[in-house]
């Protein structure tokens, strides 16, 4: 559609708004309330404009765009109506520095002579040059107030981690609160009290750890002012520079933005950039920095003497670890390599440990338990879930089934996009785990009842009965017909929640299945994954598999890519050999719980961070962190990116695989050295099939694991499902350690990697 702004005749597209419009053209409107992500609030009246036959004047944030409008953001009556509303704004705001008439000459580091515990002007103020308030105030050209200045005077709220809340620099725009509902689908924060007490505040007053609040971050991201600040963050000095990572915290692979000063971290932001579009959650947003460059990093190398942890060069320790590891059985040694490493160090891992090391065991910490369970499935029915599992798709599907899985606390991005799809008018369908649905919206539940495999057949059978029509082209349909059919009846499956959840999922297509390793886990997991894919098939929707670890999927692709080895075992079976003492040397280097007395005669680690397992080793290695040596990740959609070092590591640490390389040549193997890390990335993408095409160098396209076209839809071969409790036992697919409390448990030091694992319950 057409219209005028300010003489220009503006394209835009139906829906948008006259501000929308406005941006779209480059004609400029302040405002305050506004944001790309939030419904249009129209609090703070800063956008007000004219348009041509009509009275009054109209907020630009919430008055649609129309054909053939005539619109003036610039008149006089439109600029000083803006001038008295900003007053309005700043006459319960400090204000001070704002409208001051030197402030072109003030200088850095000039402050107030007040010596007083609240913020009196901008210099002192941690938003100071990032405040949307001083570039309103700019662009408004307010350079007085007239009205009084009424100061709150209220605490600042320091009683919750991370983030303080000032409510003396509170401009009641209420982003917070509707960032928290429609973007979070949480409902934590709201206006309190009235008139002029009103305030953003909790349920009666209750802290935010108390109100259900998860610390993703989302509000102190909107805050437009001061009123929320990053507690790490507000003594640090501005950055200088920034540089984008991928978060290692979890399979989600959000991009971050650090903000860097003299090559320390001081901040991480979630970055404008897919899967996460400006979300994060409270690993990602507040505990970056502290994992970097927080205590127990390990900052030079270790070798024992004489009973004691001594300070060496890394020629002593490469010395003392070749000599520790040649002295043992080729059959008696074992590897552990992390799975949150890029892939150039994994590969550098995987060929020491075969080429170099020749190592009786090989394992990766965490496992990719996920993975392992679809191999598994793909070899026992030929089904393979898609390698390209877009989390954006689920933003856009017509209703949402959740398996078993908690996704607000998991997999918190894969939540943002269910809630921005139930918004939209999506069905929510969720059984077990999985959060009630975003708040005041609706949403089926399904009772797992006696277990997850006898829900997923009750829910598949309720489908078959309301007529669910199959795939033309997907095979053994009729075989897996027979199987629901020799199911018997009953009022769970003939009416109530599970007759609801297939009306509603056979009505309002597409379907997406959320699905974890903790959905399909225990013997019975592989039949659980087998009727979920059924469920996907029947509705014509998909499986969309959510991983949990850093690059697990890069660290899976790339060993089964490799081939097999022999001596590839689980961190179980390492353990426990350990404890049979069959190995006599172990080069651990991922995540492990303490070895205790099962530790082996001689026992390297190489680590981030200093663990009782480092402090019992031999030598010791120190390792760069995520940040620190860059890479390539692949997160739990398939997507692929690579980004270099943003920082250098503190003390002598060094990447993973130049230490392995250093090392592989004093133990006789300098085939290795002179290898770059684009010189390994290009070998990994020569082998693994799913890789083929992927150039870092293309930075503006994105690259997703490729999808394998001999895969044909068909049903899954399943059990009859009899009423079975679920078991959390060992096996492809098994059950995750217990839930664990967010916020109450996480101890960074205690974080083996540096990698935000989290203390467990129980």
């Amino acid at each position: 559609m057409k219209l005028t702004i300010d003489g220009r005749e503006v394209v835009c597209r139906e829906g948008q708004t006259l501000l929308e419009a406005a941006r779209g053209a480059g004609i400029g409107i302040p405002s305050l309330c506004d944001h790309r992500d939030l419904v249009p609030f129209a609090g703070c009246r800063i956008c007000l404009v004219e348009v041509d036959g009509r009275k009054d004047f109209a907020p630009s944030c919430a008055t649609p765009a129309e054909e053939g409008l005539v619109v003036h953001t610039r008149t006089p009556a439109v600029l000083e109506l803006r001038k008295k509303v900003l007053e309005f704004i700043l006459a319960a705001h400090p204000y001070a520095c704002l409208v001051c008439t030197e402030k072109a000459s003030c200088d850095d580091l000039k402050s107030t002579i007040r010596k007083v515990g609240e913020v009196t002007g901008c210099v002192l103020c941690p938003e100071n040059g990032g405040c949307e308030l001083q570039k309103v105030v700019e662009e408004v050209g307010l350079d007085r107030v007239d009205m009084p200045a009424v100061y709150r005077n209220r605490d600042v709220r320091r009683s919750d981690p991370f983030f303080d809340r000032d409510d003396n620099l509170c401009i009641l725009c209420g982003r917070c609160i509707r960032v928290c509902e429609e973007v979070r689908g949480a409902s934590v924060l709201s206006f309190v009290q009235r008139g002029g007490r009103t305030e953003v505040g909790t349920a009666f007053d209750r802290t935010l750890l108390d109100s259900g609040c998860r610390f993703c971050g989302a509000c102190v991201d909107v805050c437009p002012t001061a009123a929320l600040v990053e507690r790490a963050a507000r003594p640090q000095p501005r950055p200088d520079r920034t540089a984008a990572i991928v978060c290692p915290f979890c399979a989600q692979g959000c991009r971050l933005d650090l903000g860097i000063r003299e090559d320390r971290v001081l901040h991480a932001r979630p970055a404008d950039a897919p899967p996460n579009n400006g979300q994060a959650c409270v690993k990602g947003r507040f505990l970056v920095r502290g994992a970097l460059d927080g205590p127990g990093r390990i900052l030079e190398p270790r070798v024992r003497r004489d009973g004691r942890l001594v300070p060496a060069t890394f020629e002593e320790a490469f010395d003392a670890a070749a000599a520790g590891l040649a002295a043992a059985a080729e059959g008696r040694r074992a590897l552990v390599y992390p799975a949150q490493v890029p892939l150039e160090d994994a590969f550098v891992f995987l060929e020491f440990g075969r080429a170099v090391f020749r190592a009786g065991a090989v394992a990766t910490s965490p496992e990719p338990s996920l993975e392992l369970a679809l191999d598994a499935f793909a070899a026992r029915n030929g089904g393979r879930v898609p390698a390209a599992r877009g989390l954006a798709e689920i933003g856009t599907c017509g209703s949402v089934l959740a398996w078993d899985i908690d996704l607000a606390a998991d997999h918190p991005i894969a939540w943002v996009e269910v809630v921005r799809a139930v918004r939209r008018g999506a069905g929510f369908v969720f059984a077990g785990r999985a959060p009630a649905g975003p708040v005041g919206l609706p949403a089926v539940e399904l009772d797992l009842g006696p277990g997850a495999v006898t829900a997923a057949a009750d829910l598949a059978a309720a489908m078959l009965r309301g007529h669910a029509a199959p795939p033309a082209e997907a095979a053994g349909f009729d075989e897996f017909k027979k199987t629901v059919g020799r199911r018997p009846g009953g009022t769970r499956i003939a009416k109530g929640a599970f007759a609801a959840a297939a009306a509603l999922l056979t009505s309002r297509k597409p379907v997406v299945v959320l699905f974890d390793a903790g959905s399909v886990a225990g013997p019975a997991g592989l039949e659980t994954l087998g009727w979920l894919w059924n469920i996907a098939l029947l509705t014509g929707g998909r499986l969309l598999a959510l991983g949990r670890g850093a690059n697990e999927r890069g660290v899976h692709e790339l060993e089964r890519a490799l081939g097999p080895a022999a001596s590839r075992k689980s961190l179980k079976d390492v353990r426990d050999g350990l404890e049979e003492f069959t190995a006599d040397a172990l080069y651990l280097a991922g995540p492990a719980p303490d070895l205790g007395d099962r530790k082996p005669s001689f026992l390297v680690c190489q680590d981030t961070h200093w663990s009782r397992n480092a402090e019992r080793a031999d030598v010791v290695l120190p390792s760069a962190a995520f940040a620190e040596c860059g890479g390539t990740w692949i997160n739990t959609e398939g997507r692929v990116r690579t980004y270099p070092a943003a920082c250098p590591p503190p003390g002598a640490a060094r990447p993973d695989r130049e230490i392995l390389i250093a090392l592989a040549g004093r133990m006789g193997r300098t085939d290795l050295a002179g290898r770059d890390p684009a010189g390994i990335l290009a070998e990994i993408v020569a082998r693994v099939p799913l890789l083929s095409g992927y150039d870092p160098a293309e930075s503006g396209r994105e690259f997703f694991l490729r999808e394998d076209p001999s895969v044909e839809p068909r049903f899954a071969a399943v059990a009859p499902a009899p009423a079975r409790a679920r078991c959390a036992a060992a096996g492809p697919g098994a059950a995750p350690a217990p839930r664990s409390e967010v916020l109450r448990s996480y101890d960074p030091v205690a974080a083996n990697r540096g990698y935000a694992r989290l203390r467990r319950n129980g």
